[in-house]
Formats: C-alpha cells, sequence, structure tokens
C-alpha cells in the first residue's frame, strides 16, 4: 500500500510538472502608434519554449500606449493618444472588451497604475505635468476623476526640463500612499490614499522627495516588502536605491550609474521592473541600447549582476513574466519584442531569441 501511495504522488507531480511545464501565461503590449488601425496586442507566452504568439488585437481606443491589469485581473486600463483613460474588461479568453472613458485632465498621458484595492486609478500626464486620480465602479468603468494636481518646478536641464512632466504614478503595496514622479523638476511627490473614499492629500511626513539635480525621476518601482523603492532617473541614467518609512518617507541609500562609464553616446533610461521573487531589480537604456539588471542586497544597496545588448534596439520598456523564466522586450525602434532567458537564482539572463512583430511596442503588461 505505501508503495503505491508513492507511485501515485510521484505520477501526481509528474503530471503538475508537464502541466506547468506546457503553460502559457497572456500579455499584453501597449503601442506609441497613434493611426487610426492603432491597437492594443493580445500575446501569449510559452513557459516550456519561450514562444510568443501573437493572440488578438484591439483597436478601440487612440494610441493605447501605457497598459495595467486590475489585481483581480478582469480589467485593463490604457492611456491613450486623445487624453484619455480607457477601460477594457478582461473576457475568459483574455480579450478586450471595451468599457468606458474619462478624460485624463492634462496633455499626453504616459503612465496609468491601478490601486492594489482595485477601487483606484492613477494616470500621469507628460506633457501637461499633472497627476489624476480616479475612482473605479465595480465592473472596473472608469468615475470622473476625485483629484487633480497641476505640478509646477523646473531642473538644471534646459530642454527636458523646462516645466513640470508628470511621468510615473504607482501606489505603495499596502495601499496607503501613492508616490508620482516628476522628472521636470526631479521630485517625486508623495501622498496619502484613503481607497475607501477616494480621497488623496499630499503626505504631511514628506509632499515630495528630491532626487539628484538633474536626473530626471522617471519610473519607479517599489519591493513587495513596502520598505524599499527603486527610483530609476531617464536624464543621468542612474538608479537610486530607497528606503520607505513607515509614515511613507522616501529616504536614498545609495545611486548607481545603469550604463558603463566610458559610453559616450545619448542615453535615456527608460523602464524598471523587479524579479517576481523580489531578490533582482532591472532597468532599461535607450541609446546605449540594454538592460542592466541589479542584486537587491540586504542592507539596501545593489550590486550590478549582468548587462545585455543583443538584439536590443530603443528597449521602451520590458518585463518579466510571473514564473520569472522570461523576460521580454519591446523594441521601439525596430517593432519586435526579444524574449531572454532568466536566472532566478543569479539574477543573469541570455538571449534566447527574436520574437514576433509589433508595431512601436512601449509597454509590456502580464495579466
Amino acid at each position: 500500500m505505501k508503495k503505491l501511495v508513492v507511485f501515485v504522488s510521484l505520477l501526481l507531480f509528474g503530471l503538475a510538472g508537464f502541466s506547468f511545464q506546457d503553460k502559457t501565461v497572456p500579455f499584453y503590449i501597449g503601442t506609441q502608434d497613434k493611426g487610426a488601425n492603432s491597437s492594443i496586442t493580445l500575446c501569449e507566452l510559452n513557459l516550456s519554449s519561450g514562444q510568443v504568439t501573437l493572440i488578438d488585437t484591439f483597436n478601440n481606443s487612440s494610441g493605447p500606449g501605457y497598459v495595467a491589469v486590475s489585481p483581480n485581473k478582469k480589467n485593463l486600463y490604457a492611456v491613450t493618444a486623445d487624453n484619455k483613460i480607457t477601460a477594457f474588461a478582461i473576457d475568459a479568453d483574455h480579450k478586450l472588451s471595451y468599457l468606458n472613458s474619462q478624460s485624463s485632465e492634462g496633455m499626453n498621458p504616459c503612465h496609468v497604475s491601478v490601486h492594489p484595492s482595485g477601487k483606484m486609478a492613477f494616470a500621469a500626464n507628460y506633457t501637461g505635468g499633472s497627476f489624476t486620480a480616479y475612482t473605479l465602479q465595480p465592473d472596473g468603468k472608469v468615475n470622473p476623476p476625485v483629484y487633480t494636481e497641476q505640478y509646477s518646478g523646473t531642473g538644471p536641464n534646459t530642454k527636458r526640463q523646462e516645466k513640470s512632466h508628470a511621468h510615473f504614478a504607482t501606489a505603495s503595496p499596502d495601499g496607503k500612499y501613492v508616490f508620482v514622479t516628476d522628472l521636470g523638476s526631479d521630485k517625486v511627490m508623495n501622498y496619502v490614499a484613503d481607497a475607501k473614499t477616494g480621497k488623496l492629500k499630499p503626505n504631511p511626513a514628506q509632499p515630495f522627495f528630491t532626487a539628484n539635480p538633474g536626473s530626471g525621476p522617471r519610473h519607479l518601482i517599489i519591493h513587495p516588502s513596502g520598505k524599499s523603492l527603486f527610483l530609476l532617473n531617464e536624464l543621468d541614467a542612474t538608479l537610486t536605491s530607497c528606503t520607505i518609512g513607515k509614515d511613507g518617507v522616501i529616504a536614498a541609500v545609495k545611486t548607481y550609474p545603469t550604463i558603463p562609464a566610458d559610453f559616450s553616446g545619448t542615453n535615456t533610461s527608460s523602464a524598471i521592473h523587479l524579479h517576481p521573487n523580489g531578490k533582482f531589480v532591472y532597468v532599461s537604456n535607450r541609446g546605449h541600447n540594454s538592460v542592466t539588471g541589479f542584486k537587491i542586497n540586504s542592507n539596501g544597496e545593489l550590486e550590478m549582476v549582468d548587462q545585455q545588448t543583443k538584439s536590443i534596439a530603443t528597449p521602451r520598456d520590458f518585463n518579466i513574466d510571473p514564473s520569472g523564466k522570461f523576460m521580454i522586450i519591446a523594441n521601439q525602434s525596430t517593432d519586435n519584442l526579444v524574449v531572454y532567458d532568466v536566472d532566478a537564482s543569479t539574477g543573469k539572463f541570455t538571449f534566447r531569441q527574436e520574437s514576433i512583430a509589433v508595431k512601436l511596442p512601449i509597454c509590456v503588461a502580464f495579466l
């Protein structure tokens, strides 16, 4: 009897392993294309082979650049070229059904995110230099804005920091705080959030964090622990490791270059993502055309573990699949996706293959 139990257990384990190896994970691609047929693209990644398959496209909106999936995976939100935030329902087959749109209350919205509660959404307007918050209906539709703020400020880079440029907005994992980067004034705005009432207010403990002058904070990522924040600075190609205090206060630990010191060309850093295991953080660079990986040490400092350039061309965005096995890089200048293998134990990543064609891909969001 004991042998039979062991045999059945091994068989079930083998079947579970087999099903996992054959599993596919869906993801969505946003585009900078603003033409009549500009679309959000639905793809599938095979977790055994790394093969990417294009499933469908959805052209319900104009220039759907940045997209975000709700925590319950039932809705997708996009910011669009006609200055709107648009809500979609994610159907059982992962295809999208249009729900509604609201004004972004600013020019050129470049980023959208959803509160961990699924009850709010946030948009950053780059050209308008403003931030907008919304409450969400139970079915995922977007309500009119509940909070807007127009930023003002400049930085020492007179070409890029002539005014405020809100670039990114996200909530902390516990939902208590919302952080918004302003590339133009070298600040990260800091808010206290109440998702139940849909209210925001500047954090009295720290209304904003000031980055290095001329660094141009673009995107940030918060560790699932909620205690660490990693700030990607576009203009000086650096990554700043920070802590987050119990009152939501951001404090810098150390800043690291994301490209080699001897690189003489023009470069702007673009995207930042964590490995699903929380041990590594990755950033992309346009100009140097690379992705750089850092190990996150226990003291909050970082250690560069790898940098790759093969078949990478203007990587506006990239992402790592939920299993942590593959990295999908979106090449804006060559209109295609590239697949890399990722070693979850070392953080190193190696080129696997060039993949499907997608016009002007600038955002990768896994379901």
